[in-house]
């Protein structure tokens, strides 16, 4: 039988593009975690000058267990991060520094 489906669901649905676009700030992210709220984005595009923990939670007031979540490593490049949709209608990134000196951090969210 031929295959008659030209395009997968998330494909002809184009779910991957967020109607809204917003280039930050440069931020400096110290040993304090700090969050930023992403509910309207499907992407965060980030760039980090020094190494940076990060986690998604559903919450404002949650904060960022360094020994449990994963980590960028500073330099040149750029992180894709898929914003995961299942934690709820808010959604926050939250940064925190890895060593000891803040990073400056750059963020396009899509």
């Amino acid at each position: 039988m031929a295959q008659l489906q030209k395009f997968r669901a998330h494909e002809s649905l184009n779910a991957d593009t967020a109607a809204d676009w917003s280039q930050q700030d440069v931020n400096t992210v110290g040993s304090s975690a700090s969050s930023v709220d992403v509910s309207a984005y499907h992407t965060v595009h980030i760039m980090t000058d020094n190494d940076l923990y990060f986690e998604f939670t559903k919450s404002s007031t949650d904060s960022l267990t360094a020994a449990n979540v994963f980590y960028l490593m500073g330099g040149d490049t750029i992180y894709s991060l898929k914003i995961p949709k299942g934690l709820g209608d808010s959604i926050y990134l939250w940064l925190e520094r890895k060593g000891g000196s803040d990073c400056a951090v750059r963020m396009v969210l899509s």
